[in-house]
């Protein structure tokens, strides 16, 4: 099954930028058929103007989307980095 997108925001911290991404994907690690499914949230900095993507600056996954890229987009726009890393 192919990857199905879940939520995307962008977030301010100051002057900084990120793009918070969260998608529904298959396990890689494929003990049986089906392969598992799981929500993967990634962020990046993100340059508006060149609409240029940075280095990646969290990663988060687990069963409840919403939750987790709630939990990035809150450190980011609080702190500017995403301190509790793990799964959410």
């Amino acid at each position: 099954m192919t990857s199905r997108f879940k939520l995307k925001s962008t977030i301010w911290h100051g002057d900084q930028c990120f793009i918070v991404s969260t998608i529904e994907r298959d396990s890689s690690a494929k003990a049986q058929p089906p392969a598992m499914r799981f929500n993967e949230t990634l962020a990046w900095e993100y340059d508006e103007e060149t609409e240029e993507r940075g280095n990646i600056v969290a990663s988060a996954s687990g069963r409840r989307a919403f939750d987790q890229h709630v939990r990035v987009c809150r450190e980011l726009f609080t702190h500017g980095e995403f301190l509790s890393g793990g799964e959410g």
